[in-house]
């Protein structure tokens, strides 16, 4: 369809120009739309981690001056398990 619109045009160059350009914005569109799905995966993976290290009352930044592991006991508990009883 491409190749017969530009044997169909007059100025058989200016075509073909105007379908690289064509395709180059596309392609740039693409480029655009994946980086930004990218962006946002990783600033979703980055709460997702902050929210954990919360939860381990660690902090991102904690010594980072000496650039050792933070050194922490956590008090060990056993899990809760609930009961559901079925409804017949």
């Amino acid at each position: 369809m491409v190749e017969e619109a530009i044997h169909n045009h007059p100025n058989v160059e200016e075509q073909e120009v105007e379908v690289i350009q064509a395709l180059e914005q596309r392609i740039e569109r693409m480029e655009q739309t994946h980086e930004q799905r990218l962006e946002q995966r990783l600033d979703q993976r980055i709460e997702e981690l902050r929210t954990m290290l919360g939860t381990l009352n660690l902090h991102a930044d904690q010594n980072v001056g000496d650039g050792s592991w933070a050194q922490r006991v956590l008090p060990h508990e056993p899990p809760v398990v609930q009961r559901i009883p079925h409804k017949i």
